[in-house]
């Protein structure tokens, strides 16, 4: 045999060996096929909704075109069931907004109901108010004996102008007696100053004039500072001891005082501090 046979003959024991592996593996492949359509076929015939009665060995299209089917189904479920849900939410939000509103409809309820238990114990507390006036009213009739409104508002009025007249005469009497008061009070305890040859301790006053020729001060102090006859009182100018003089003769707003020369060394001018 020449080499191009042998080499021919290799190439086709080659190729019958390639030819045989290929349709092994496609034997293999197709019944693994077979297996797997078959399996499916199974599991979809448990499905009751869904009518499977073929077999891909006698229409091989069936499988696919059936399960297409039921893809579409179930995306037409799965978007009714997205509806669904949607609008469920849209149901929830609203049960919420109803639920708020009955709830405010229940705070509002409540509210009210109380205010018209305070309402109605309010009108009941008039009512037994008004049962005792009218009683009460009746007896003041029956007291008044027979007298009308207007006659009792005119003695009223009568009696009232007389009270205000008796209040400001009391008021008048009360003022003469108060100051009646003050002005014993002031008297009294003039009397006792002057009984003692005393003056009150922070009294003080000023020479105004000076008679050289009898030898006497007027002074700016008098009965209103409760300064009497007889009192000595003490001249000064500044810090420094002048003299002393004593009251003959006082008023109200004024004094006459005698110098008393052992007592003042010094001239008294008009303007030295006088003190008790």
């Amino acid at each position: 045999m020449s080499n191009l046979g042998k080499i021919c003959c290799g190439l086709a024991i080659a190729f019958s060996l390639i030819a045989g592996i290929f349709g092994f593996l496609t034997a293999k492949t197709k019944s693994g096929y077979s297996v797997q359509l078959t399996e499916t076929e199974a599991a979809t015939r448990k499905f009751p909704n869904l009518q499977y009665n073929a077999d891909f060995k006698n229409n091989p299209a069936e499988p696919a075109k059936t399960l297409t089917a039921a893809a579409n189904t179930a995306r037409k479920v799965l978007e009714e069931r997205n509806g669904f849900e949607t609008e469920l939410g849209g149901t929830k939000t609203k049960l919420d907004e109803a639920n708020s509103q009955v709830q405010k409809l229940t705070t509002d309820y409540t509210a009210t109901k109380k205010d018209l238990d305070e309402k109605t114990a309010a009108l009941t507390k008039a009512a037994e108010e008004l049962q005792t006036s009218s009683t009460e009213l009746k007896a003041l009739k029956d007291k008044l004996g027979g007298r009308s409104i207007d006659e009792l508002v005119k003695d009223l009025d009568e009696a009232t102008e007389k009270v205000k007249v008796v209040s400001t005469e009391k008021k008048i009497v009360d003022d003469a007696l108060a100051k009646m008061s003050a002005e014993l009070a002031a008297a009294k305890e003039l009397l006792d100053y002057k009984k003692e040859g005393a003056a009150p301790l922070d009294m003080s006053g000023r020479v105004v004039a000076i008679n050289k020729t009898w030898n006497f001060v007027v002074l700016d102090v008098g009965k209103d500072d409760k300064l009497t006859e007889g009192v000595s009182l003490t001249v000064y100018r500044g810090n420094q001891l002048v003299g002393k003089v004593r009251t003959v003769d006082v008023e109200n707003k004024s004094a006459i005082a005698d110098i008393i020369p052992d007592l003042t060394p010094m001239e008294i001018q008009v303007g030295d501090k006088v003190l008790y």
